[in-house]
């Protein structure tokens, strides 16, 4: 009780701090990238469109490729993928060259910040698939993390789909985190802004940071608004939870999409975040 008591009170100052204009502690050790230079991309696609019985996806926070059976179980999961959504990328070596070996696989790189201590690797949100985009967008949050001084990124990416003059929108997020509800719902309602001016099928799925009842209530509300249906996972009880409220990070949602099948994979090693797997149709 006396260590979540503590740990809550310093989260409170923490925010309190950076919200109340107050410089962050550790933004020496990070570079902010202009949204304008925040979007790379690797590798180059090989199909023109989507085939729209089936649309098979990874979803997976990879924790920066630090946990050592990350690259082996991400080519295991990767496998037969026809979208890939990244959070937590980071365009060092050893992540680069793995995606390099996906022939005819494009991904595209939402950029958040760099490491200073570390070459300017960025790390970020990520897209990828072996079908050419017709569309890449990156945004920022406009709010910063507290302690890091450092934003968040989204990637959004647009396929055509055989059959349909309608674009598939997939987006990949990684919500800002050790912050009050009201950044969050900023986040949020870029997405939507994106969201909003699409025509068409759309996936939202990564690491929402719903670390608490409040953050949930809010993503989970603002979905149904727009139409869109949860995913529910096989073992889904086994996504990552946040420690101190059991609350799940880790979600996916669809609007004009049927889900065939969805699953946590809960016996993964290679990050602290589990995969998720999921089968989709128009």
């Amino acid at each position: 009780m006396q260590k979540f008591l503590l740990l809550s009170l310093t989260f409170s100052l923490t925010v309190s701090a950076a919200e109340a204009g107050d410089k962050s502690v550790l933004g020496r050790f990070f570079r902010h990238i202009p949204v304008s230079e925040a979007h790379s991309s690797f590798g180059s696609a090989n199909n023109r469109a989507l085939a729209p019985d089936s649309i098979k996806v990874l979803v997976w926070n990879i924790k920066k490729t630090e946990m050592k059976p990350w690259q082996t179980e991400f080519s295991s999961f990767a496998k037969g993928k026809d979208i890939i959504l990244v959070q937590e990328a980071y365009d060092i070596d050893r992540m680069v060259d793995e995606i390099k070996t996906y022939d005819g696989f494009r991904f595209d790189m939402g950029k958040s910040f760099t490491y200073n201590l570390y070459n300017n690797h960025a790390t970020g949100t990520m897209v990828g698939s072996h079908v050419e985009p017709e569309e890449v967008i990156v945004t920022q949050t406009v709010d910063h993390e507290p302690m890091t001084g450092t934003p968040k990124a989204m990637t959004y990416a647009k396929y055509p789909v055989e059959g349909s003059d309608k674009s598939l929108l997939v987006i990949s997020i990684h919500a800002i985190n050790f912050t009050t509800i009201g950044p969050f719902k900023r986040n949020l309602l870029q997405a939507k802004a994106e969201i909003d001016k699409h025509d068409g099928p759309v996936l939202f799925a990564g690491d929402f940071n719903t670390h608490h009842a409040l953050r949930t209530n809010y993503l989970f509300n603002m979905m149904k608004e727009m139409k869109f249906t949860p995913i529910t996972f096989k073992n889904g009880e086994q996504r990552m939870k946040f420690k101190l409220t059991g609350s799940y990070l880790d979600h996916g949602f669809v609007r004009g999409l049927k889900v065939k099948s969805a699953e946590c994979v809960g016996t993964s090693k290679g990050s602290d975040h589990k995969p998720l797997l999921i089968e989709l149709a128009l």
